[in-house]
């Protein structure tokens, strides 16, 4: 009972072909130019919602920061979107590093924006800070004066 020579299941007379190859570059090129123009226009919203994630992970560093050390620390705000930390040493506060910036393209909204301290107990001055990216969107990062607690809200600049 021979049955004559097998094939394995492997087709090796399959390739694909030049026309195959073509088509297939074609359809990624369009669904690239569909999707790069749609990307771009979100690039401002990414940078406001990571601006604020950044401001709130600063702020909460800081108030941590402020119970272990047991002093009394600030964040100072400067324009157009950098701040700094500070410590108070007597009456004076000091900077305790370098100036941080936020993304390209975010900034501080509305008037002057006064400091946020942290008192060694965790308490706070409380405040709202406003970001605002170049599409005029905005976030508010919250600080609680009773509790220190730090939450990010929209806004509108």
């Amino acid at each position: 009972m021979n049955r004559g020579p097998t094939r394995s299941p492997l087709c090796h007379d399959c390739a694909f072909t030049l026309l195959d190859l073509i088509t297939g570059l074609a359809i990624c090129g369009v669904l690239a130019a569909i999707a790069v123009p749609n990307w771009a226009s979100q690039l401002p919203t990414y940078r406001l919602n990571g601006a604020a994630r950044q401001l709130q992970s600063e702020l909460h560093q800081v108030k941590s920061q402020a119970v272990a050390r047991s002093a009394h620390l600030r964040v100072v705000f400067l324009a157009p979107g950098a701040y700094r930390i500070e410590r108070k040493e007597g009456a004076a506060y000091r900077s305790t590093g370098a100036q941080k910036t936020l993304p390209e393209g975010i900034t501080f909204g509305g008037d002057a924006i006064r400091p946020i301290g942290f008192a060694p107990r965790g308490t706070a001055d409380g405040g709202t800070i406003t970001l605002c990216n170049d599409k005029r969107e905005g976030k508010n990062v919250i600080v609680s004066g009773s509790t220190g607690r730090v939450r990010v809200t929209g806004a509108t600049c």
